[in-house]
């Protein structure tokens, strides 16, 4: 007798990864010293995006508490903007999790 068994073969897309992308030149007085490695995994580089960007937002509320005008006008505005690339980042990452 011929038993097959049935095999569950899932097909996985596969993500994008990283591009080779330099920083740490000190405004380009010099080389670059540190790059983000070609070939992670997106959603891996996504993870460190977050956490990156979780560390700016809470050393900007930090300063922010301290701050006087103008500079307090200028941290909002950084949080905000550090609020929409959390969620942008964030966002992406759930949708990895939800395929």
């Amino acid at each position: 007798m011929n038993h097959e068994s049935p095999v569950n073969i899932t097909l996985r897309k596969s993500r994008p990864v990283t591009a080779i992308s330099h920083f740490g030149t000190c405004n380009h007085a010099h080389a670059p010293i540190l790059a983000v490695r070609e070939g992670v995994d997106s959603e891996d580089a996504l993870v460190c995006a977050v956490a990156a960007l979780k560390a700016a937002y809470e050393t900007n509320a930090m300063a922010l508490e301290k701050a006087a005008e103008p500079l307090r006008s200028l941290l909002v505005a950084t949080e905000n903007s550090l609020e929409k690339g959390l969620a942008l980042t964030e966002a992406v990452l759930q949708g990895f999790e939800a395929e």
